[in-house]
């Protein structure tokens, strides 16, 4: 019966290491559920972060490229201005003083000689 009692207490001995390794087992688990859970956590808080620093580089770019859109129209209008002053300048009347107007009567002349001699060569 000796042999019996010890071969007893062995067993209980060896059921209570196998209940202290499950528990082990079972803490180890836990310990990894939640070093598990805080990583996804922790990855869902950067992608956020992320998302929301690609938001504001998307409005600083939109506010830039309006602001670019602005000041380029404003030159575009300045230029616009500027040409329709000179269309509208150069389709006034021509103001000739008597010195170009001399000019343009010997010119026409000259022209009208050449036009006849080109038609009645001689």
């Amino acid at each position: 019966m000796v042999r019996g009692i010890a071969a007893g207490e062995q067993w209980a001995r060896q059921a209570e290491a196998a209940e202290a390794a499950f528990a082990e087992v079972l803490a180890a688990e836990r310990e990894a559920e939640e070093a598990v859970a805080a990583c996804r956590a922790s990855v869902a808080r950067l992608r956020a972060e992320a998302e929301e620093a690609v938001m504001c580089l998307a409005d600083e770019a939109e506010q830039r490229v309006q602001a670019w859109q602005a000041r380029r129209a404003g030159i575009v209008a300045g230029e616009l201005a500027e040409l329709e002053r000179k269309t509208i300048e150069a389709a006034g009347p021509v103001v000739l003083d008597a010195s170009a107007r001399e000019r343009l009567a010997r010119a026409v002349e000259r022209l009208a000689e050449e036009l006849s001699t080109a038609v009645n060569p001689r």
